[in-house]
């Protein structure tokens, strides 16, 4: 571990100085900096901010210990954070979990005064430790977590300890409590009126899809329009309506064209097939007859949808503790990262709304191909399993908003197969492509992209 050193007076304060005075401190002029010294300052003062934050813990631990917290009347390390130190209440809370989890596990501090440990991703770290009911599992995987906040952004490696804390605790929640306290109210001012829905996820899936549908015929009657009165110089911000206004008004089209109910299914219709493998995609398709057909996919593992099945049937005879990341990690998402319940997932299949894809131990489906050139229909489709958004780093664009990025070119030899494909913007797809960069997925279930030497643009900590 790092010797412990006191960080510099920066203060500004005069030895004689009255107490509470502090003189401003001007920033550096950073106008004859080159590019590669501002870029590597910032490096430079990220891992100190690391390495700052775990001297903190490391001392905040000891401060536990003597409970010098207490004698100024503060109950607690997060009360006199806050009170003391002006931390957000999330802040202080994630840093108390933090110093109790750090002096179990000291290897946290370890990596944070190394550098390679971000201080986001340790908070999440340290809010995870305080979960009431999941929090006791996560010492039994410190070693696997950190290693994944080296190499995941911070969307991905909140995501994968979300799904972890839902399947871990899959026999303390009650799977049935959200649906059982959905509500609609409606509510109306002098001039406006408010609508709201609350409710289980699988159902806000399937509506999200469903409006979706809508509200691409909104932009394409926009469109249409904008390129009528502006021709060539047509772009989005000059259309008529933002996005917010053609949604509100795709509701309305949506309620407008509501025809009868759906008839009951029928559970002695087949599905799209049965087969074995490690991944199950559940895909939602409730529609009446005649109106906009929408589809909602669902990617879970394998083992996932057996424990879930068993729970549900009452045969769950264990308490199966997975890890986070890695090849035998738990999941049940959209593709675009929105958790579901595996109990609904289950509930779903059992109408016969599941098709079954194979997917090899980092969760790419390995069977299903096309010989066309564009990747479209279910190929299209796995390829967007394999990440819940644009897989350039710290692009958070959501997968299914996403283009299929061929990560070997197709003028190169490229094949178009889940192998070969990953999400992309638009943005990104085009960077890639006029740069010559690379991405791949990295065998801990990361993507990496390369620069045309080979570098990485994002390399882990």
């Amino acid at each position: 571990m790092h010797a412990i050193t006191s960080p510099p007076d920066i203060s500004g304060s005069s030895p004689g100085s009255s107490p509470g005075a502090v003189a401003l401190v001007a920033a550096p002029p950073l106008v004859f900096c080159s590019d590669a010294d501002l870029v590597g300052a910032c490096r430079s003062d990220e891992l100190e901010r690391r390495r700052t934050e775990g001297l903190l813990i490391h001392r905040m631990i000891e401060i536990e210990r003597r409970q010098l917290h207490a004698v100024d009347g503060f109950r607690c390390l997060a009360s006199w954070g806050r009170g003391v130190h002006r931390w957000s209440a999330p802040e202080a809370r994630a840093r108390q979990h933090l110093t109790t989890l750090a002096a179990q596990s000291p290897t946290i501090v370890q990596h944070l005064l190394s550098g390679r440990l971000g201080v986001a991703q340790a908070h999440l770290i340290g809010r995870t430790r305080g979960d009431r009911r999941t929090g006791r599992y996560v010492p039994m995987f410190l070693d696997l977590i950190l290693d994944a906040a080296a190499s995941f952004d911070y969307a991905d490696f909140e995501l994968y300890l979300k799904e972890w804390k839902q399947r871990v605790d899959t026999d303390g929640t009650d799977p049935e409590r959200a649906h059982r306290e959905r509500h609609a109210s409606i509510g109306f001012s002098d001039h406006e009126f408010r609508f709201v829905l609350t409710g289980a996820n699988i159902d806000g899936v399937k509506f999200a899809a469903l409006l979706h549908e809508y509200e691409q015929r909104e932009f394409d009657t926009d469109w249409a329009a904008c390129r009528n009165e502006w021709g060539d110089q047509a772009r989005p911000d000059l259309m008529r309506r933002d996005p917010a206004q053609r949604r509100y008004d795709a509701f309305f089209t949506l309620i407008a064209e509501v025809g009868p109910p759906p008839p009951d299914p029928d559970p002695a219709s087949d599905g799209d097939g049965d087969g074995d493998g490690d991944g199950i995609v559940a895909e939602a398709d409730d529609r009446p007859d005649g109106a906009v057909a929408t589809t909602v996919n669902i990617v879970i593992d394998h083992k996932t949808f057996t424990d879930a099945t068993n729970q549900l049937f009452g045969r769950h005879l264990h308490h199966d503790i997975r890890p986070p990341f890695g090849p035998g990690r738990g999941f049940c998402h959209t593709l675009d990262g929105i958790p579901i319940s595996a109990r609904d997932t289950v509930l779903a299949a059992l109408y016969n709304k599941v098709r079954l894809v194979i997917v090899d131990n980092n969760g790419i489906p390995i069977q299903i191909t096309s010989a066309s050139r564009l990747f479209t229909g279910r190929t299209r489709d796995a390829v967007l399993m394999t990440a819940v958004h644009c897989t350039h780093p710290g692009c958070l664009r959501p997968a299914t908003e996403c283009e299929i990025d061929h990560l070997t070119p197709w003028s190169e030899g490229g094949t178009t197969n889940p192998h070969n494909g990953g999400p992309a913007c638009r943005h990104h797809n085009n960077w890639r492509y006029t740069t010559g960069a690379r991405t791949r997925l990295r065998t801990n279930g990361s993507w990496a992209t390369h620069r045309r030497d080979g570098t990485d643009i994002a390399p882990p900590d």
